[in-house]
Formats: C-alpha cells, structure tokens, sequence
C-alpha cells in the first residue's frame, strides 16, 4: 500500500521505549509498526542505536517526523486563571508566570502552554501551561540524538493520550471522563472535561497493592479534584498501558462504563499490530501529533531553536506531487472518451478503405443472386419436363388401348387431359389409382361422339409429387 505520510511517535515509558508509526493515505490512518526497545537506558547506546536503525531501515522508515514523549513526572503541569485583558500578551503573561515558578536562575524551564475553550462570553481565561527542567530536556534530547533521533517535537506522553482520545471521540465536550494509563509500577490517572485536560497525577504502584484497587482509589482522588458539579458524573473510565488485559474484567464488575484505549482507537492497522494497542496508546498518541493539522492539546516543549523551519521551497516537492497526481487523475478521467474518440477514427479509416472492395463483392453477389435466379428457372423447367414424361409414360401404362388423348398439359402441377375412349366413366378411378396423379376431376361432361361411337371427355388432375 501507499502511504502520503509517515509519523513516528517516541514514547520514553520507565525503562524501555516505545516506538510506532502512524501513516496516512487518501483513506485515513493506519497504525503500521510497533516496536519496544527493552531496557534502553541501561543497555549500551551503540547497541541501542543498532536495533533502532534497524527497524527504521527493514520498516522503510523516515526519521524526518518523529514526536518525542517524555514521563509525565518529568514536567510540571499547571492550570492559569487568568483576566481576558491579557489576551492580547498571553505570551508574555505566561512567561512571568513560568519566571515566578523557576527555583533559580541556573534552573530554568522551557514551557509551552495552550489556550483552553471556553464560552465567548467568559471574562476568565484558563490556560493549560507544561514545563519542563531544561537540565531534564537537554538529558532526554541528548540522549536519544546518541541514538540517531532527533525529534521535530516534545511532548507529554499523557498529553499525547489525550489528544487520542479526543480525536477518536468527538463527542467529549460537555462531558467528563478519566483515562488511566497503568504502566509498568506506575499509575497514571488523567481527568478530561468539556474538551480539555483538567486533571492530570501520576503515582507509583506498591506491588502488593492490587491494579483495581489503586485505579479506584485514584479515580475518587480525580474525581474530587476536577471539581464536578452535584449534578456532573464522569461519563467513562478509559483504561490504557500494559496492565489493562489484568484489570480490565475485576473493574467492569463494579464500573459498568469502564472501556480499553483500544476499543476506541479509529485508526485502521495492519494485521498483529491490534494487541499492542493498549500498551502502545501513548506512542500512537505520539505518532498522531506529528499527522494531524490541528490538535486539541498542541503542546511541543522543543526550544524554537531546535524546531525544524521550513522554508518556501520546502512546500516544492508537494507542490509538484499534488500537480502530478492532478495530471494523472485528469488523464485517467479523459481517457476513455479519448480512446473513443482514436478508436471510431481508426474504424472511419478503415471502413473508407474497404469501402471499394466491398461494392464489389455487392455487385457481385447481386451477380450470383441473378444467376441463381435463372439456375432455378431452369431447373424448373426441366423438372417440369421430366415430369411431364414420366406421367405420359404412366399414362400410357393406365389408359385401355381404346383411349386416345387429344390433350396433354402440365401448368405448375395442374394436368389437363382430354379425349376419347370407349368408356369414359371408368378412366376416373384408374387415373386415382395412380402414384403420380390425385384429385382427378371431370371439367366438362362426358358425351358420344357420333361419328366414333367413343365417349369424348376432358379431365383435370394434380401432380401427386
């Protein structure tokens, strides 16, 4: 299959990491490729970096889009009230506010923040703003640059769940939900309201503690901290990561609404890839980001510095891309009538080419119609003629040797006989008796001739053949 786009998503999940590739095509998009690196920062970087290339090289794989996702403890997350006058500096109203938050001049943040919907009419406006240490950063893009990648963006791998899951249910505004991402030891709990991420903590799992008990026990914690009205519910529990298989069945037994990430993923995938949706939802996020014109959650921690920019002639091989498969499509929608159009000229040329030819065999089989014609009068002819004689011959067979004929004719099957004989009445039933003649009549009466003493009479029959 062709793809248009390819974009890989990065997860950085606890110790491993966590790679796929989204693609697109006129049709949508298709999830095309998984692969978790185990153990990566504790393994060699060089042995490291070998596995990546080579699933990048045997996959066909670009590396010119891929969206990095880092732990969510990493990053500071905070929700800004703020007056709308600010609107208009919002960049430098956040700014302060990211300086206010810094512990020291040596610790700096790099931050990105984005403007949360609200309703026109609001005097408020609320801002989701994501920091990060730069120290934290430069380690994370520092290493994997030693594994041959270099992101065009940063982001929060829960950052990137929830804009999955925003995109595959455009439903979510007005409503509340809360997806947990059960990772390795780790729980992940985020809360999304009216479209937007309002609620996000991450806390570890004692391992003697149970999967559903610490998923409960966080989704009270969420649910009081979103601050839903009396008469709000939170619409569905949406589990995601590599504990969902276990505690998928214990929690639909006390919450009904409960569904796997991988139920609502809308994206097509190729065969074998649909059981790594759940602990690949993250990095399918991830792989997402770098695919879709607009985000709910558009949020990149990449210093501008590092971001790719691209120029006028970037836009070049798309141009002359989209200009050919105009081209094309112009030309598989013309070209049937045009090879119509070919086609009843080379049949005008060579029916003009026959055209002398063909008054020939018409002239001549006119000719050959003609001579039939006059084969078949003749042979009438002489059919009728060698009738003729066979009956004369059966006549002559039949009449007592009194009877003399004074007239014989044959008209298309119609005999006429006329005569005299010394009995005239018993000439009828011999001339039925024959094989050659039927339906003998009398055409006139008999009568004696006075002077012959012999019964003159004229008598009409049919040929029997």
């Amino acid at each position: 299959m062709i793809y248009l786009k390819n974009s890989i998503g990065i997860e950085l999940r606890g110790e491993d990491m966590v790679v796929t590739c989204l693609s697109s095509n006129f049709s949508g998009e298709v999830f095309t490729h998984f692969k978790r690196v185990a153990g990566y920062r504790a393994r060699e970087r060089a042995e490291v970096r070998a596995e990546l290339e080579q699933f990048f090289r045997t996959r066909r794989l670009g590396r010119d889009n891929i969206v990095l996702g880092l732990p969510r403890a990493d990053a500071l997350i905070r929700h800004l009230d703020l007056p709308r006058e600010v609107e208009d500096n919002l960049a430098q109203v956040v700014l302060y506010q990211v300086q206010s938050l810094e512990p020291s001049e040596d610790e700096k943040f790099h931050h990105d923040y984005v403007l949360l919907r609200g309703k026109p009419d609001d005097k408020r406006l609320r801002v989701l703003l994501v920091m990060i240490k730069k120290t934290i950063l430069d380690s994370h893009l520092g290493l994997v640059r030693e594994l041959g990648i270099s992101p065009v963006g940063v982001t929060l791998g829960s950052v990137a769940l929830a804009n999955l899951f925003f995109h595959a249910r455009p439903d979510a505004d007005g409503k509340t939900f809360v997806l947990a991402d059960l990772k390795p030891g780790r729980l992940e709990v985020l809360a999304l309201r009216n479209g937007a991420l309002a609620y996000t903590r991450e806390v570890s799992r004692p391992e003697e503690k149970p999967w559903k008990a610490c998923v409960l026990e966080e989704l009270e914690v969420a649910a009081a901290k979103t601050g839903l009205e009396p008469e709000e519910t939170i619409e569905e529990l949406i589990l995601a990561g590599e504990g969902t298989g276990e505690v998928f069945p214990e929690l639909r037994e006390s919450i009904e609404e409960c569904r796997s990430i991988g139920s609502q993923v809308p994206f097509e995938m190729v065969d074998g890839l649909r059981s790594h949706l759940d602990e690949a939802a993250a990095s399918l996020g991830l792989a997402y980001c770098g695919i879709a014109r607009r985000l709910p959650l558009e949020l990149n921690l990449l210093p501008g510095e590092l971001r790719a920019q691209q120029t006028r002639w970037a836009y070049v091989p798309s141009i002359v891309l989209g200009l050919a498969i105009a081209v094309l499509a112009a030309g598989f929608a013309f070209r049937a009538p045009i090879q119509e159009q070919i086609m009843a000229r080379k049949l005008d040329a060579e029916i003009a080419a026959m055209k002398v030819p063909l008054d020939r065999v018409r002239k001549l089989k006119g000719d050959v119609d003609t001579l039939e014609k006059k084969v078949r009068y003749i042979e009438g002819i002489y059919r009728q003629k060698d009738l003729s004689l066979e009956i004369l011959r059966e006549l002559t067979a039949l009449l007592p040797p009194d009877t003399f004929l004074n007239l014989y004719s044959n008209t298309e099957g119609t005999i006429q006989l006329a005569g005299s004989s010394g009995s005239a009445s018993e000439l009828i039933p011999k001339l039925e008796n024959s094989p050659l003649l039927k339906n003998v009549q009398q055409r006139s009466p008999i009568f004696r001739d006075a002077q012959s003493g012999k019964d003159r009479f004229s008598f009409e029959a049919k040929v029997e053949r």
